[in-house]
């Protein structure tokens, strides 16, 4: 495989055998001049009144040549590891414009490099060694190109007229926003381009063994509170999911990707039940965020001598959402203005939720009237926290957060928190009315 001094390095190879092809042709001459210069440069810079005639080589064009794109295995692993380096396959266009200061000049050179590439269809290893060596008729060549590796790679570099038709001559030299001149387009395939960065091998293989698994993988159907249909799912409940083929031998539990298999209470074929606690005392995992989640049951394949479980059997993924669950107190230092006999408040609640509020999550406090009149309708309000919900880098969450009310008529309200799409569930009283979180602004 080549380095990504490749594409360089091939049009020099160009250049040098279109070089070489015009001294033993005697292009010079024909010509009537010392020597015919062969360059690599945009066209644009190939001054107009030039006193001299020359062949410019033109890179205008790089496509993927289909043929090698997905050969290649994946350069990483699931858990972001490089374990290859796939190689970049590039058909390179090539533009050759022939510049001429008198009559013929330009079809004479473009005519004779044209023959050229006719007689050599592809580049030898040998050929490609020689074009890149160093040497003091090629002062324009970098001694790094040699290192490129261009010889050595897998595939043979061919070269191939494209037959462009007016219209596709007259895009590209309109592209190139200078005066057209006699040109010729050719392919050269197929580059291939790796780089040398450490990747993960694995160890050779000591033995084989030959494992037969019944082709039942797990499916989750509904994720629910274990309270009961209609209930929310709280960070401090259980969680009940119901499908088919749940129980294995090995099973893994992610929830976000992350593992929960601690928590598993109960597990059975058609169904399992969870707790979000894990550890010993168990305990609300700092990564847990509120709002939609999902669930995938994993059933680990025990392999190898002695047996290690590795990726087995997935389930879908199972979405569902996460309430949180909120305590709230009404900070001290609020402020007050009457408006037709009613005073409206102005302050702070502070907000202690469990789980943690991260820095992205969109905090909303939800205000309801506690058991208004039955002559106007319950007033209700809705504060949003601040931006970073007033998390400080480098921390990412937070247990408590604050959220400024506005204008609120004096009174009593039942209290919510919404963190992303879970919100914080409300008390009942004996008379099956809510009846709390309270708070009094």
């Amino acid at each position: 495989m080549s380095t990504a001094l490749g594409i360089a390095a091939t049009a020099a190879v160009l250049q040098q055998l279109l070089q070489s092809g015009f001294a033993a042709l005697k292009l010079e001459d024909v010509l009537g001049a010392n020597a015919v210069a062969v360059t690599c440069i945009p066209p644009e810079r190939i001054p107009a009144d030039s006193a001299a005639s020359q062949l410019n080589l033109f890179l205008y064009n790089q496509t993927r040549n289909p043929g090698w794109t997905n050969l290649d295995l994946p350069s990483r692993d699931s858990r972001g590891e490089r374990i290859a380096n796939p190689a970049l396959a590039l058909d390179l266009h090539f533009l050759i414009a022939a510049y001429g200061v008198a009559d013929f000049h330009a079809e004479i050179m473009l005519g004779a490099a044209m023959q050229i590439l006719h007689d050599t269809p592809g580049l030898g290893r040998e050929a490609i060694r020689e074009a890149l060596m160093p040497a003091p008729t090629k002062p324009n060549l970098p001694n790094q190109l040699q290192l490129a590796g261009l010889a050595d790679q897998v595939e043979q570099l061919r070269i191939t007229p494209l037959n462009h038709n007016t219209d596709e001559v007259s895009r590209i030299w309109a592209a190139l926003q200078t005066p057209a001149r006699p040109s010729a387009a050719y392919l050269v395939s197929v580059l291939l381009q790796q780089s040398t960065k450490s990747q993960r091998t694995p160890l050779p293989v000591l033995g084989r063994n030959l494992y037969v698994v019944p082709l039942r993988a797990p499916r989750l159907d509904r994720v629910e509170s274990a309270a009961g249909l209609g209930a929310p799912i709280l960070p401090g409940g259980l969680v009940r999911a119901s499908g088919a083929n749940l129980a294995a031998p090995q099973v893994r539990l992610l929830v976000n990707g992350e593992e929960f298999a601690g928590g598993v209470q109960r597990l059975e074929k058609d169904e399992l039940e969870f707790a979000f606690a894990l550890g010993n005392p168990p305990a609300i995992p700092d990564s847990l965020r509120a709002g939609v989640c999902t669930l995938q049951l994993v059933h680990p394949q025990l392999m190898g001598s002695p047996p290690q479980p590795h990726g087995g059997q997935e389930s879908n993924l199972a979405a569902f959402v996460l309430n949180p669950e909120a305590t709230f107190n009404v900070l001290p230092g609020a402020n007050s203005t009457v408006v037709d006999g009613v005073t409206y408040r102005s302050g702070a609640i502070a907000i202690d939720c469990v789980p943690r509020i991260g820095t992205r999550q969109r905090v909303r406090l939800l205000l309801n009237e506690k058991d208004p009149p039955a002559n106007r309708p319950a007033r209700a309000y809705s504060f949003s926290a601040s931006d970073g919900n007033g998390i400080v880098a480098p921390a990412e969450s937070t247990a408590q957060v604050s959220v400024e009310y506005r204008n609120v008529a004096q009174g009593n309200y039942l209290a919510r928190v919404q963190v992303d799409a879970g919100i914080s569930p409300l008390q009942l009283g004996a008379d099956g009315r809510f009846a709390g979180p309270e708070v009094q602004p």
